[in-house]
């Protein structure tokens, strides 16, 4: 029986190879880098469509043949978009993922800079100064080396506002100046956050003159760069600046323009989700193509995993079949030993009974071999003897052994008091 078993896991291995051999030769060829991935990603994200961002990540990294550097990019957007939905726990996680995969490479010293500031801006945003500010220390005393223009833009405004918190307003303005330096010149879009902060700054050093023109050129990049969201961003910083200043007509008026902001927004929102959905029945229709293309080589691999699925099957049926009769065959074996065992036992039972007097029996056990051959149970004679059912099982054991038998039946045929 053995051997059948054995043969049957061989054969079931050799068929799953086989098997796994065709499922890795139907590869569709994936055109998708992370460089078109990205601005698929950018065009549903400006729409707010993060269920079809996330989505797209999704799939992206769970192809085996994508790289470990794309996936580590791949798992810093996902982090990022996380971040933008306030599930800063489920960003955390990504980081983490994110770092496995970028140590692989060869960077990972830049990995490593990088993980530690896109870590100090999910705590920034969950209000854990403390720990952005280690963060951003530990960055600062290797000069934030090998982090892009991007990552100085941020780190120097959260800088600067660590620098207001504590009322070194000289420094915060100087950092302040540089992440807009860097803005202006690589990233005009992201002015409007350093803008904000300097608003803030302005106002505490009562400079209405400069806080007022950082308003508006805030506003200016925001509008320019049709970003309304930075754009709410600004007017909100200036809502929030009147009413810390007691000044409620201007806190009102900046309120009324958040107001409006936000209602415009919400339908450009629904603008962009029109052309997002166009834009995926054109990247629909090019994957229907593609896939007609290739629907030869589809048929002619899903005709061989069904063919060798129906040999799998009627190998598994031929090995069940054998191993039932095998199966049948061990229980005829031991029904027929059985029988032969009682006729045996009823043949000598039949010739004599052997007297219990002539067996060193004590009084008690030859009272429970009485109570046994008066087809008392267990449980009854343990309540008639006073004693507990293990004790009865230990006497009849030793009776057993004593008597050379096996089975309460033998007792009772081949046995007299």
């Amino acid at each position: 029986m053995d051997f059948y078993f054995c043969k049957k896991q061989h054969l079931m291995k050799n068929v799953l190879l086989l098997f796994a051999l065709l499922i890795s030769g139907f590869i569709y060829a994936n055109n998708i880098t992370i460089d078109s991935l990205k601005k698929q990603i950018a065009a549903a994200n400006n729409s707010e469509n993060y269920d079809f961002s996330i989505q797209l990540l999704s799939t992206f990294l769970s192809d085996k043949n994508v790289s470990a550097s794309d996936k580590y990019q791949a798992y810093l957007i996902k982090a990022n978009i996380y971040r933008k939905l306030f599930k800063y726990e489920h960003a955390l996680h990504h980081l983490d993922l994110a770092l496995e995969e970028g140590i692989k490479g060869s960077n990972i010293f830049t990995v490593q800079q990088e993980i530690k500031a896109e870590r100090s801006f999910i705590y920034f945003d969950k209000q854990e100064f403390d720990k952005a500010e280690k963060l951003l220390k530990e960055l600062e005393k290797t000069t934030y080396h090998s982090l892009n223009p991007k990552y100085l833009l941020f780190l120097y405004t959260q800088k600067g506002y660590f620098l207001l918190k504590d009322q070194k307003y000289e420094a915060s303005e100087k950092i302040l100046n540089e992440a807009l330096k860097i803005a202006m010149l690589h990233f005009p879009t992201e002015s409007p956050i350093v803008y904000g902060k300097q608003i803030e700054l302005y106002n505490l050093i009562n400079d209405p003159i400069k806080r007022d023109q950082a308003y508006h050129s805030g506003i200016e990049a925001a509008q320019k760069a049709n970003n309304l969201k930075y754009e709410f961003y600004v007017h909100e910083i200036m809502k929030n600046v009147f009413s810390s200043n007691n000044d409620y007509k201007n806190a009102f008026y900046h309120q009324k323009k958040c107001d409006s902001v936000f209602s415009l927004y919400n339908s450009n929102i629904k603008s962009s989700r029109i052309e997002l959905l166009e834009q995926q029945l054109k990247e629909q229709q090019y994957e229907y193509e593609l896939n007609h293309k290739q629907n030869f080589l589809f048929w002619l691999i899903l005709f061989s995993v069904v063919l060798m699925l129906v040999v799998f099957l009627l190998i598994k049926l031929y090995m069940n079949s054998k191993e039932k009769q095998l199966l049948m065959e061990e229980e005829n074996q031991r029904i027929h030993e059985e029988i032969r065992y009682h006729v045996k036992l009823a043949k000598t039972a039949g010739e004599r009974k052997t007297n219990l007097s002539s067996f060193n029996l004590t009084e008690r056990q030859l009272a429970i071999i009485e109570l046994v051959q008066k087809g008392k149970s267990n449980k009854e004679i343990a309540a008639e003897l006073f004693i507990s059912s293990n004790t009865v099982k230990y006497h009849l054991k030793t009776i057993y052994t004593l008597l050379n038998i096996k089975q309460r039946n033998e007792l009772l045929i081949l046995y007299s008091s």
